[in-house]
């Protein structure tokens, strides 16, 4: 595990929830979508051979769950299958805000939030590569 890299979701985590707390939302879920890429490297550790994590496949290898269960198999539905769509709906997020300048809703950023911890507390809990 690059426990550096879980280092860094903690810190954009708690910029986050600050954001989140001064009613800034569209900054908070930038941050809580980086705070949750930056724990799923931290599983999953570098890529292979010089490439880089794409969004959507970081998240994909995540819900595996391979990274903590060797014997898991990389294809149909993961150990963390329940956190795919949230993480997703947070990556959307990123893109409305950072991209679109679309006003993201409150109280979906609240729940999307603790799944972020959740996710952080799972890397925590398991470790990775």
């Amino acid at each position: 595990m690059t426990r550096y890299r879980l280092d860094f979701a903690k810190k954009y985590l708690d910029d986050a929830i600050e954001l989140f707390n001064q009613k800034r939302f569209n900054s908070s879920a930038s941050r809580a979508y980086y705070a949750s890429y930056q724990a799923m490297w931290s599983a999953l550790g570098e890529p292979r051979d010089g490439k880089v994590w794409r969004h959507l496949g970081i998240i994909k290898h995540f819900v595996q769950g391979y990274w903590f269960a060797p014997n898991q198999q990389k294809t149909g539905p993961g150990l963390l299958e329940d956190k795919r769509l949230p993480l997703r709906r947070l990556y959307t997020y990123r893109i409305s805000s950072d991209y679109d300048a679309i006003k993201i809703d409150a109280q979906n950023l609240d729940q999307l939030l603790r799944i972020v911890q959740q996710v952080i507390d799972i890397v925590d809990e398991k470790g990775g590569s």
